[in-house]
């Protein structure tokens, strides 16, 4: 058995098996039909997710080529159901590392992710078949072949299937690689980013820091039902979908899949029939739920709320605050969930890592700090980023925050490096604190962009919402906004209103896979009305 008992120390995979030991545990809830909600949930129990592993595992065991090397890779792409934690789980179990592309990714992107991770096998759910055919046209070899793997019914069958067992123990199986994230490849193509076992028990290790007893995130996640819309390709959805209720006995609510990202609707319907007691989002939905009565009584009933990939408009917090704690849920691809001390509700927006983080904010410009691990032996068990790069002895970020200004051991992220804008004349312009003031000035506005990285002056991208389409008006509603933004810049970087798009309702502006506006992306779809503001 490879069941270590040890908190800190037990492989998630073995774990499972252990707790399918206890026939009505619940792990996770879906929907009873993901074309009408209306019908409710239903739970999931550990002992039909191990069972539905096991076939899943079977099934790949019958289906992939031998492997010619250890941990070789496999990939997957599909719509966001439970396929994806059973996958990975069953992957673990037969010693391969799965390779979890986002579908939202360029073709190109997609691409390069599976020649980089020597991926064999490509698996996908039927939905998929189009893009995944689309991704190996682009690779330069012929080596990687299309599986399209079973429908979730099918693998979620009641007869148990033959046990498949996973008998290391952790000491065997800690650094074996297993999860195969990536970052969104704002700058460039994305970066592989491979998770271990042992970093798959990130919540595990947190239990026996110095600290635990204080109030810390893993008491909100512990013994709840959480939801997230953000799927588990992505290293915060596969941290809510696994480590949070396998560790901390909590409940992974799943929505329905959805081509698209989830809709203020959808979420509002999912809490509400899922009785969700807690939720991580995307600051863009909860502004979105808050816009309706039904969607802000949803919210208003939780136990708890955590945003996540973008800081949080203070006007929405204040319409959630009286009546339920709104919290930052903070991390990244390379580094991990961070660990948090609770903040009281009056400094909602500021986090306070925990010592055995090992994070320090350094100094960059003006009022602002990068967020940077720094390596110390002592606490380096849970510094997960010096596992995944053992030869470094700093890992900057690149995230930025502000400091409270009199609880110093306080931080606020207000956005990243990417966020500063450099102009020709030597001025640089950190743009996201600008663009959140400006979309959180109009309700109508949905989204807002500012760059003119190597141009003299700033350019505005605003996109409105559909409830705005009376074009004419829109320059007229935004330059008061403008004006009272450039109160506080100086001449060289002031916004102008010659220098302004309203985006295209048929070109919405891309976002990433959390919500937020992918800027490279958004400025390359508006490239040519860009330079022709320059040029005019």
């Amino acid at each position: 058995m490879a069941t270590n008992s040890s908190v800190g120390a037990r492989l998630l995979v073995a774990q499972i098996d252990e707790l399918a030991k206890e026939p009505s545990r619940v792990w996770a809830s879906v929907p009873v039909d993901d074309k009408d909600l209306a019908k409710g949930f239903r739970d999931v129990t550990y002992s039909e997710f191990a069972n539905s592993i096991n076939r899943t595992a079977l099934w790949l065991k019958h289906h992939l080529p031998e492997p010619t090397q250890p941990f070789e890779t496999i990939a997957y792409s599909g719509p966001k159901d439970i396929r994806y934690p059973i996958i990975a789980v069953a992957a673990a179990k037969l010693g391969r590392k799965l390779l979890l592309p986002s579908p939202f990714a360029a073709i190109d992107a997609q691409a390069h992710l599976v020649q980089a991770s020597a991926c064999r096998v490509f698996l996908h759910g039927k939905p998929l078949a189009g893009i995944i055919g689309q991704v190996l046209s682009k690779t330069t070899n012929n080596t990687v072949s299309a599986l399209e793997i079973p429908e979730v019914f099918e693998l979620l069958k009641d007869e148990p299937p033959p046990p498949v067992s996973f008998t290391k123990t952790w000491e065997q199986a800690q650094n074996d690689p297993w999860l195969i994230f990536h970052t969104s490849g704002t700058t460039g193509l994305p970066k592989l980013v491979t998770y271990s076992h042992k970093m798959m028990a990130s919540l595990d290790a947190a239990e026996l820091m110095p600290d635990a007893s204080d109030e810390t995130m893993n008491n909100h996640f512990r013994n709840r039902r959480w939801y997230t819309p953000l799927p588990s390709l992505h290293f915060v959805g596969m941290t809510v979908s696994l480590q949070f209720p396998v560790f901390l006995g909590g409940v992974v609510v799943i929505g329905p899949p959805g081509a698209g990202p989830t809709t203020p609707n959808v979420a509002e319907e999912v809490i509400k029939r899922a009785n969700a007691q807690g939720v991580m989002l995307p600051p863009a939905l909860i502004d979105g739920l808050c816009e309706t009565p039904a969607g802000l009584e949803s919210l208003r009933q939780l136990d708890y709320i955590y945003f996540a990939g973008a800081p949080m408009l203070r006007p929405t917090a204040e319409k959630l605050l009286p009546y339920v704690p709104v919290k930052p849920g903070m991390g990244s691809t390379e580094a991990g969930a961070y660990f948090l001390r609770i903040s009281g509700d009056e400094d909602w927006e500021y986090c306070t890592p925990r010592p055995g983080m090992g994070l320090e904010f350094q100094h960059r410009t003006g009022d602002l700090y990068e967020a940077v691990f720094v390596r110390h032996p002592e606490v380096e068990r849970w510094q997960q980023v010096f596992h995944l790069y053992p030869d470094l002895q700093e890992f900057p970020t690149h995230d930025i925050y502000t400091q409270h200004p009199s609880k110093k051991d306080m931080w606020k992220y207000v956005g990243r490096t990417d966020d500063m804008v450099p102009f020709s004349h030597g001025e640089k312009l950190y743009v996201a604190n600008i663009e959140a003031e400006i979309a959180a000035a109009d309700s109508d506005i949905s989204a807002v962009l500012i760059g003119g990285q190597g141009r003299p002056k700033p350019f505005v991208l605003v996109e409105w919402k559909g409830s705005m389409s009376d074009k004419s008006i829109q320059p007229q509603k935004l330059q008061p906004i403008l004006d009272k933004v450039n109160e506080r810049l100086s001449d060289l970087v002031k916004l102008r209103s010659k220098l302004v798009i309203f985006a295209d309702s048929s070109k919405p502006l891309v976002r990433t896979i959390k919500g937020s506006v992918s800027r490279k992306e958004s400025e390359k779809l508006y490239q040519d009305e860009i330079n022709n503001l320059y040029h005019s």
